[in-house]
């Protein structure tokens, strides 16, 4: 199987440096960072990369209030079940674990509809981070308050909170995303043959995996091969004829490119999922399939070699917004995320990636302490799940916070956690592992990393000892 390009073999790399010669498109040129970028690919030989490593962003939407998914045990039980008022779950209904480099009382309860996810931390495959959010540098309760640091735009805004986790750039709107500039930087030395895009979003479109040549191939509705394209002789002809058009301009001819490739990459990735089975049986739910989904994109490459070494996949589990009825409507989302996990976790051991491949929560933000009658508000720091065979286990990370209302993180009257671990430090640990070098690819990758970690080792992670090695 080639891979087909336009007459002209407009390549990725190509298009970079002739869009860096435009300079009468100044605006484009400060939009895309050209040059920064091109410097960083400058530095990484083609096809360098022979390993597989995937990861997978489940974000759930709307603001998981994930202080109901892990709480504290019998140490900070009081206080949060003070603060919580009727949205305190009783530790009768939970079941208690122990994170393992923490002496025996440091237990957690976790959410009662989370069994599944009980025994995956037991066994050493999954590991909390709490109190997680967006920073543009630490920042403490005083500098907050005084507003002597600064401090992400639109903090309790649903659409500022998703971009900013899905960019790690929360001091300005807008821009691509983190899981796009690592394809920038890494595609060329991982994929260089590739047939399809690195990012692949069962999800939908998203910002997290758009890059600056490129975004994510999206799954939202299965594999769209374009039904007209392929069934009427005519319109293929068509379509054809003005693909293979001669253009001019390099923007216009790069569309191009970017529309026949979609054709081909739907064709060759549908034929593909249809001839792919996984055998562990997953929810029939919407985040059920996109894992799915996701576990026969990975399944695919040991299969049928598409020279894909690097990948991204983007879920969405929707409906976290619960400013009523809380606690019904959260177990229900707890439920589905408790049994779509493990059964990817599962489908991973079954087609034998799952010490290549791990996946995160991530989320608007977490919800507020305190209850406006049966449900909770937007809040900021929350807690978060990573899962897979290279995370180190049975662990929980970064600092747990205190969840008296009042206490030196609660910002807001009604427990607005300030986060103590940054969306950045989990960004550049989780990218070390996929291979950006803590060095000027990760400050290109992570514009605010060194507020929060200094440059160094390959293994000397913002969150330590996050993975195994």
């Amino acid at each position: 199987m080639k891979k087909s390009f336009l007459n002209k073999g407009l390549s990725r790399r190509k298009f970079l440096g002739d869009c860096g010669k435009m300079t009468s498109i100044g605006a484009l040129s400060s939009i895309l960072n050209m040059s920064m970028m091109n410097r960083v690919l400058a530095a990484r030989a083609s096809g360098s990369i022979t390993d597989y490593k995937a990861v997978v962003c489940v974000f759930l939407a709307g603001g998981n209030d994930s202080f109901n998914m892990l709480i504290p045990g019998n140490y900070g039980y009081d206080d949060y079940a003070a603060s919580r008022q009727q949205l305190a779950l009783s530790k009768e209904s939970m079941h208690f674990v122990v994170d393992r480099s923490k002496i025996p009382n440091k237990g957690y309860y976790l959410h009662g509809e989370l069994a599944a996810i009980k025994d995956m931390f037991n066994a050493g495959d999954l590991s909390f981070i709490s109190n997680v959010g967006t920073l543009v540098e630490p920042l403490s309760f005083t500098e907050f308050m005084n507003k002597t640091k600064r401090i992400p735009i639109g903090i309790g805004s649903h659409s500022d909170q998703q971009t900013q986790w899905q960019t790690s750039i929360p001091q300005s709107p807008g821009g691509s995303g983190w899981m796009g500039r690592m394809a920038d930087i890494l595609n060329d030395a991982a994929n260089n043959d590739a047939y399809v895009s690195m990012g692949i979003a069962p999800g939908g479109n998203n910002i997290a995996q758009t890059g600056t040549s490129g975004g994510p191939f999206s799954l939202a509705n299965g594999v769209n091969t374009i039904d007209a394209y392929e069934n009427k002789a005519h319109i293929e002809s068509v379509v054809n004829s003005q693909l293979e058009y001669n253009y001019a301009n390099v923007l216009q001819e790069h569309h191009e490119y970017v529309r026949k490739n979609t054709i081909e990459q739907s064709k060759i990735l549908k034929s593909l999922i249809d001839q792919t089975t996984i055998s562990t049986i997953f929810p029939n739910t919407g985040l059920g399939n996109q894992l799915l989904m996701i576990a026969k994109c990975i399944k695919i490459q040991g299969i049928t070699g598409l020279n894909m070494n690097r990948q991204t996949f983007f879920a969405k589990h929707g409906g976290y917004d619960h400013h009523s009825n809380v606690l019904i409507n959260h177990a229900g989302k707890m439920s589905d995320l408790n049994a779509s996990l493990s059964a990817f976790n599962e489908a991973l051991k079954e087609i034998g990636y799952h010490d290549k491949v791990i996946a995160y929560t991530a989320s608007d933000f977490g919800r507020t302490l305190a209850s406006n009658g049966s449900g909770s508000g937007h809040g900021w720091g929350g807690n978060q799940i990573i899962m897979g065979g290279p995370i180190s286990g049975k662990r929980v990370f970064g600092e747990y916070p205190n969840l008296a209302l009042g206490s030196t993180t609660a910002v807001s009257a009604g427990g607005r956690q300030l986060p103590t671990t940054s969306v950045d430090e989990l960004h550049s640990s989780i990218a070390q592992w996929y291979g950006v070098t803590n060095d000027s690819e990760m400050e290109t990758l992570l514009p605010n990393i060194r507020n929060f970690h200094a440059s160094g080792a390959i293994t000397d992670y913002a969150i330590p000892e996050l993975f195994t090695s």
